[in-house]
């Protein structure tokens, strides 16, 4: 009988401190989930900044592209979207720094050594996201881990890199701020085996090298998994949770002290020893009555055994609820998105810091208005029909959404919204997630419009020409309705740049751009090939004579003098015409016929035009 109670209660005791110990991982493998979700969101936010400013700097003029101003005012038109935490920098081929977006104090400093630079010059990083391995900066003398891009012209010439130096502290602020004790440590490491960022001990573990250590063995064997090892910064115990992420070189670790476990396994034994040690000397003093109180121990050691079992159930129900509401407290209120919860009936019921930053409210300010009251008044009642229709069908909505702050600033957000639904299936909160992404479409569009525009007419340049030759080539193909292509070269432009200058030269082709649109359809397109010449595509013709009005008028209207504001300036212009699919059955035969066409009109004394003919040999 006392070697079963004893068999039982060690039994007991051992379970209890193996649930401690999985209640303990899986606490860290919650929180290491956390924090590579914010990893990987602040790494895409800067590769984001600098695909924007590889493909500003692919599109300039060959020229410009070369040009260490060029990249000075590209940088620095953006300079107040940067901050403490990281910077850009554009370096030339041969390693050197020619502009960055925080002033001068790394320009003309060498990073030829560096390996983010030494990846991108012979095309290893096959156009993708280099990280590097963490060091000192070279000028700023802060903990740094770099983010490179190569940046090349259309053609693949090597133009350069461009570098995106992180700081480190950044990621020391948000670790330390994670942690709900002093015990736990989280470590960002880069692939090659460095430390990039721990806490605690950020000093001593700065650049550390780990391969050596448990983690790396387990990395070898799976992408994410848990380990028990001391640690080899403050020789602790600790619970380890880890993950790779997922196409980066960086690992993300957290472990959490294990002294809790063993202190509750000794107490217990302590415990459980006593309770035994009773247990027996009422045994030993109570045997000649063993026959008649059987029964009476048995239910005694019964409900001893119940009440501990329902004692420890809850006691781990309680420690799950109380971790599980910590993380997810500390997420909310230090995640870098906004966050908004309501009702049922879309009331607001509270908000994170980030959310109150983005509209200018507090959470009190808030507080039971409804959502859609912060909407702009850009979206009609349609947009929140079709919203809340998705919500209702899909339990969840994603879009972008035009929100207006306390200060009447409209911007555009990009928005999450999810529906958390009661024990009966009923909608009882709405969780939206939002962020900022007003400068970025706008970013993007101004490198949309530079790649594909003429900066000086607001015309369509040459690559969104062959786009919309190419498209109107198609339609005539399923429409079966002639195209004419004509190509427009002005006569003496040289002449008004030389007498006048080129700022009435630019003038003049501003207002030769205005004229060309008066004389065609909203339908037709009118684009600039550079310098003087123009075309015109002419869609859909149902009737063989619209070509040739068209025509005249472009003569008559680029022979009338220009007034250019107190000068007045004299040219004409020569047009080939080239139809479509009589004179070419692609867009490069097509415009090089055309071409040919305007070449003989200025033979031919200038100031008309010419239809291609091709030539009998």
């Amino acid at each position: 009988m006392a070697t079963l109670a004893i068999a039982v209660v060690v039994s007991q005791l051992h379970s209890s401190y193996v649930e401690r110990e999985l209640s303990l991982q899986k606490q860290t493998e919650h929180h290491v989930k956390a924090m590579e979700a914010y990893v990987t969101s602040s790494i895409q936010s800067v590769d984001v900044s600098l695909l924007g400013f590889a493909n500003a700097i692919k599109v300039l003029p060959s020229q410009q592209s070369r040009s260490p101003e060029t990249m000075t005012d590209l940088l620095s038109s953006r300079e107040s979207s940067f901050n403490s935490d990281y910077w850009i920098t554009f370096i030339d081929p041969k390693g050197k720094a020619v502009a960055t977006s925080i002033g001068n104090s790394v320009i003309g400093a060498n990073y030829a050594d560096r390996d983010y630079f030494k990846v991108h010059v012979d095309k290893a990083s096959q156009g993708k996201l280099f990280i590097g391995e963490p060091s000192e900066g070279r000028v700023s003398k802060k903990k740094l881990f770099f983010l490179s891009r190569r940046v090349e012209t259309a053609k693949g010439e090597f133009l350069g890199v461009v570098a995106a130096p992180m700081n480190v502290d950044r990621y020391l602020k948000v670790f330390a701020n994670s942690r709900f004790n002093s015990d736990i440590s989280v470590a960002l490491i880069h692939a090659n085996g460095k430390v990039i960022a721990r806490v605690p001990n950020s000093e001593q573990a700065f650049g550390r090298d780990l391969r050596g250590t448990v983690l790396f063995d387990n990395v070898r064997i799976a992408p994410a998994g848990s380990y028990k090892s001391i640690s080899v910064f403050d020789k602790v115990s600790r619970v380890f949770s880890y993950r790779v992420i997922q196409g980066l070189p960086l690992i993300i670790t957290v472990g959490s002290n294990d002294t809790e476990s063993t202190r509750l396994l000794q107490q217990n034994y302590l415990i459980g020893g006593g309770g035994l040690a009773i247990l027996l000397l009422l045994m030993l003093g109570a045997g000649h009555f063993s026959l008649r109180t059987y029964s009476r121990q048995e239910e005694r050691e019964l409900r001893y055994r119940m009440l501990y079992n329902a004692s420890r159930e809850m006691e781990k129900k309680l420690l799950a609820n109380e971790e599980s509401m910590k993380l997810a407290s500390l997420i909310f209120q230090n995640s870098g998105e906004g966050m908004m919860v309501t009702n049922a009936q879309g009331q607001i019921l509270t908000v994170n810091p980030a959310f109150s930053l983005l509209s200018g409210y507090t959470e009190k300010e808030l507080a039971n208005h409804h959502a859609y009251e912060l909407a702009s008044n850009c979206h009609d009642q349609v947009f929140f029909d079709r919203l809340f229709e998705c919500m209702a069908q899909n339990g969840y909505w994603k879009g972008e959404v035009w929100h207006r702050n306390k200060d009447g600033d409209e911007l555009l957000v990009a928005m999450t919204v999810n529906t958390v639904h009661d024990e009966q299936a009923n909608p009882f909160r709405y969780v939206a997630l939002m962020s900022d992404i007003t400068q970025k479409k706008a970013s993007e569009e101004l490198i949309w419009r530079q790649a594909n525009f003429d900066t000086l007419t607001g015309l369509p340049n040459r690559r969104m020409f062959h786009e919309h030759l190419r498209k109107e080539m198609k339609k005539t193909d399923r429409s079966k309705l002639p195209m004419a292509l004509v190509f427009v070269d002005l006569d003496h432009f040289k002449e008004v740049n030389d007498t006048q200058g080129h700022d009435k030269g630019d003038l003049l082709l501003k207002e030769v751009a205005n004229r060309l649109l008066s004389c065609v359809r909203s339908t037709d397109t009118v684009a600039r090939l550079g310098g003087d010449e123009f075309t015109v595509i002419l869609s859909e013709l149902r009737n063989a004579g619209d070509v040739g009005r068209t025509v005249q008028e472009i003569l008559q209207k680029m022979n009338s003098p220009f007034q250019l504001e107190d000068q007045t300036a004299h040219i004409s212009s020569s047009i080939g015409i080239a139809l479509y699919p009589k004179d070419g059955a692609d867009a490069e035969t097509l415009l090089k016929n055309a071409d040919q066409a305007m070449y003989l009109a200025k033979q031919q004394g200038r100031n008309r035009s010419n239809y291609y003919a091709p030539v009998n040999k």
